[in-house]
């Protein structure tokens, strides 16, 4: 009787192990399924911004579709968190850069005083949408993939717009300081010639137009470096991605 017992439980275990596996394999079945669904719908969107691979690599990545879009947002919501330290540090520069109170005297001046204002108005702006955009990507955490689908890139090309703000700003930024350098080196009174004696009685120069010039020339090579990175390294499409080798075996 104990031997026959032994034989009919060491069955049934065997079968509960085999239900189990089976289970487990229709579980990870399940959700290979959901993944390759998710990774389906972002091909179809056809766009390859930072968001779309972010999410696209995340869910490729991951174990199962809800780890991969957590890891996706959390992702974006370190950019946000980044971009608006970014942009509030860049309006401080702005604002110290504003006389408050005081009209300018010269024509470069004027222009300078509004390249910053634009500067500043437009990192508060995107200061303020990073900071929109951290709260509404933490609200999507532990929500399904649909939700977040739906919810996250019908908002992504607004909040996205930040990125070009984040730019714009300090752009406006370097501008205006260009254009003070003028004023500062030019619209002044003679000063006192180097190697001709100092104060009063000494002889009188004035300050040559080249210095403010040169440090133009110096700055748009310093900017055209930078857009060259931007585009190669960010708006460039890169070869070799996985969502681009995916967008072009769609077509």
């Amino acid at each position: 009787f104990g031997l026959v017992l032994s034989r009919k439980m060491g069955d049934a275990y065997r079968e509960l192990l085999d239900y189990l596996k089976a289970k487990d394999q229709q579980g990870e079945h399940k959700r290979e399924e959901a993944k390759a669904k998710a990774l389906e719908e972002l091909t179809a969107l056809k766009k390859q911004t930072f968001a779309h691979i972010s999410f696209y690599n995340c869910i490729n990545a991951a174990d199962t579709l809800e780890d991969g879009v957590d890891a996706a947002l959390t992702s974006q919501k370190e950019l946000y968190d980044a971009l608006l330290g970014f942009t509030g540090m860049m309006a401080g520069f702005s604002f110290i850069g504003l006389p408050l109170g005081s009209q300018p005297d010269t024509y470069f001046q004027a222009v300078a005083y509004f390249l910053l204002i634009l500067g500043f108005g437009g990192c508060m702006v995107a200061a303020l949408m990073s900071f929109i955009a951290t709260l509404f990507i933490k609200g999507l955490m532990q929500e399904p993939w649909d939700c977040v689908r739906d919810c996250f890139f019908r908002w992504n090309p607004y909040l996205y717009c930040t990125n070009f703000l984040a730019i714009g700003g300090p752009f406006m930024l370097f501008l205006g300081v260009n254009v003070m350098v003028h004023d500062f080196f030019t619209d002044r009174d003679e000063v006192d010639c180097w190697r001709k004696g100092m104060g009063e009685g000494a002889d009188k120069c004035t300050l040559s137009l080249g210095l403010p010039i040169s440090l133009n020339v110096l700055s748009l090579i310093f900017l055209l470096v930078l857009c060259w990175l931007f585009y190669g390294a960010v708006l460039k499409s890169q070869r070799g991605r996985r969502i681009t080798k995916a967008i072009e075996e769609r077509r």
